[in-house]
This record gives C-alpha cells, structure tokens and sequence, in this order.
C-alpha cells in the first residue's frame, strides 16, 4: 500500500472497460481450461504407458511359464482299487446318498493324505439350526 491507502494495481484495474476486462478475464479462464486439460492428458499417457508396459511384462512371464511346462504322457498302469475309508452303520435308519458319501471321503484322503491314517466313522446329518439361522438369533438377542 502506498502512503495515500491505494494499491498500487489498482488505477489500471479502474481505467480499463469493460470489454477489456472480460477479455482479460476470458483470457485467464482459458488459460486455466487449457493447463488443466494438458495435465489430464498427460496423465492418461502416462497411466496407458503405465498399463502398456505392465501388460508387456505379465505376458512374457507368461510365455517363459508356457515354456517352462512340458506335457508328459504317462502311460496308465492298473492299479488296485482305492481302500474303503467308509463302513456304514448297520442301525442307522436315514441312508446318506452315495455322492455325499464319496465327496466327505474324498477330503478326508485329501486332507490326511493317505486312507490309512483316517477312517470315517459314522454320517450324520446335522440337525436343528442352519448357520444362518443361528446368527439371527444371536444378533436379535444379544443384550444392549
């Protein structure tokens, strides 16, 4: 500020019209429009340089994964047949089907490896509740 209180722009600001000032003022307006766009762009090139080379890369660890896998024909050998993990119960009066039967089987070789180490027992339905079910009543009867 000077000793009389004005700023120093301002008589300039107060001499031009108004035409000059809306071209000065469109004036700075396009040039923010036009500096924001730049960097726009320029982002975007570089986010697709970005995802161009990333693509390049996967599809060469791809190629060197192709060729690092080889197909080997093994000839089938007659093998015995898988051991029973499973005895049904005599008394029980509800009969599993079969297919479940084979998947429970199935993960329990899975899981412990070989048929020996685990037997199956007994199969049972589980009865009341489903988890669903359970989880309503715990959560509308949970105290405040």
């Amino acid at each position: 500020m000077f000793m009389n209180g004005t700023i120093p722009w301002q008589p300039v600001i107060a001499e031009l019209s108004l035409a000059e000032k809306g071209t000065s003022s469109a004036k700075v307006i396009l040039t923010g429009f036009l500096v924001v766009f730049a960097v726009l762009f320029l982002l975007i090139g570089i986010i697709k340089l970005y995802s161009y080379a990333i693509g390049k890369a996967q599809q060469s660890a791809d190629n060197r994964k192709r060729r690092k896998i080889e197909v080997v024909d093994v000839p089938k050998q007659p093998s015995a047949p898988a051991p029973r993990i499973f005895a049904p119960p005599e008394d029980e009066d509800e009969e599993v089907p079969e297919e479940i039967v084979a998947v429970i089987a199935a993960a329990v070789a899975t899981m412990y490896g070989s048929p020996g180490k685990a037997r199956i027992k007994s199969i049972k339905k589980a009865g009341g509740r489903s988890a669903w079910a359970n989880a309503g009543v715990l959560d509308n009867t949970r105290p405040f």
